[in-house]
């Protein structure tokens, strides 16, 4: 989301000018300059010459860390436990990032949650939770960025065994997650009042780098980057890569329950990815990610596979072969020869490029809990999931 699109979103004050007379209520968490612009906190005083008691908006700021934070007076950031990392609103506010890690509560925009001793590695052994309420009524969806987000691996079912993140509370049914998802961006609309409850669950049954950095913003229910009703994941711009959740090309080091080379998709997933519909443009075409054999390896075997299966038009499968794990695209079409695929599922151990002007832009994944082999299928081995680009077509 552009910073456009936050400036639009966030609840703004009222800016008002004071002379002579300045009541300690009026200036209780607002900074104040004199004429000469020289900082300085005055309360309930008799200020000469004219003294300006600017309520500015609580808008996004850029800090010089790179992180995003919210424009707020300097005593109001303090109040928070909040960091100052620059000014904002023309050297009259302070742009203050605020962080929280495990057993905390906030209703602060542009919040991040972060694991104990961030960017240090965590050791695990506890589940670490932050409760998000609303900033006020008029926000209507969490923004959660997973900057940052390495647990442990899945079993190699796909179930998330070891490591977790939940998140509960909201309008949105939100997948159990686990593995590598740096990058990865939800939409969990709030429920009314009810917080948002995001836990992390670390054991301290495998060693490796766990961390994550979470940033969550307040989306206003007028804001044109809320995602529309049934999107976990909403995408912008006309071009992009679509991932699934872990998606990696390095397999899963875990065995599945058939003792075979387990998979990096996770398990029991069915969920709604949304791309909006960029001006002037009416189609969207989607392929595998370039240069990448494992970019759609969704079901089947693919260490059993050779150069010529392997994420080519010989591995793609469709139809009603896809019953376990599958992608669904409405209404596709080839994209080489506009002829209709006449099936909107799509899995196997390749992916064949097709387009769709259906409206909205949506796809849907689907995975159930079982990687083994049944009586009519041998199991799978080695899926990583896929990881899907798209361009929009002008009309």
């Amino acid at each position: 989301m552009t910073e456009k699109l936050f400036w639009s979103c966030i609840i703004t004050f009222v800016v008002t000018v004071a002379a002579f007379t300045v009541l300690d209520d009026d200036i209780r968490n607002d900074d104040t300059y004199d004429v000469d612009n020289n900082y300085e906190d005055r309360q309930g005083k008799i200020l000469f010459p004219f003294v300006s008691i600017v309520r500015f908006a609580n808008v996004d700021c850029s800090s010089s860390n790179t992180m995003n934070g919210t424009c707020l007076a300097r005593r109001e950031c303090n109040n928070l436990n909040g960091t100052i990392t620059g000014t904002c609103a023309s050297r009259r506010g302070r742009c203050c990032i605020v962080s929280r890690s495990c057993g905390t509560t906030t209703n602060v925009n542009n919040t991040y949650f972060t694991s104990p001793g961030y960017p240090a590695a965590f050791a695990g052994g506890q589940a670490c939770t932050i409760i998000v309420n609303r900033c006020n009524s008029n926000v209507c969806q969490l923004r959660i960025d997973l900057l940052d987000m390495v647990l442990a691996q899945p079993n190699g079912d796909g179930v998330c065994a070891t490591d977790s993140l939940t998140i509960t509370g909201g309008n949105t049914i939100v997948p159990i997650l686990c593995g590598d998802n740096t990058g990865q961006t939800l939409f969990v609309d709030f429920n009314d009042d009810a917080a948002i409850t995001i836990t992390v669950t670390a054991t301290l049954a495998t060693t490796f780098t766990r961390r994550w950095n979470i940033k969550l913003t307040q989306l206003g229910c007028d804001c044109p980057g809320i995602a529309p009703n049934g999107c976990l994941q909403y995408y912008t711009g006309t071009t992009g890569t679509i991932q699934s959740f872990n998606y990696g090309s390095a397999a899963n080091t875990l065995l599945s329950a058939s003792l075979v080379t387990g998979t990096r998709q996770l398990a029991n997933l069915n969920y709604g990815i949304c791309i909006r519909m960029e001006a002037g443009y009416c189609t969207i075409q989607y392929s595998q990610s370039a240069n990448d054999v494992y970019s759609f390896t969704v079901t089947g075997d693919v260490e059993g596979a050779d150069a010529t299966v392997l994420g080519t038009a010989i591995g793609a499968v469709n139809g009603v072969a896809c019953t376990t794990d599958f992608v669904v695209i409405p209404n596709p079409v080839v994209t080489a020869t506009a002829v209709a695929v006449g099936t909107d599922r799509f899995c196997g151990l390749g992916f064949v490029p097709v387009s769709s002007s259906s409206k909205p832009f949506v796809l849907y994944v689907v995975t159930d809990a079982n990687e083994g082999a049944t009586a009519t299928t041998p199991p799978d081995v080695a899926n990583r999931g896929f990881s899907l680009a798209y361009t929009q077509i002008a009309c």
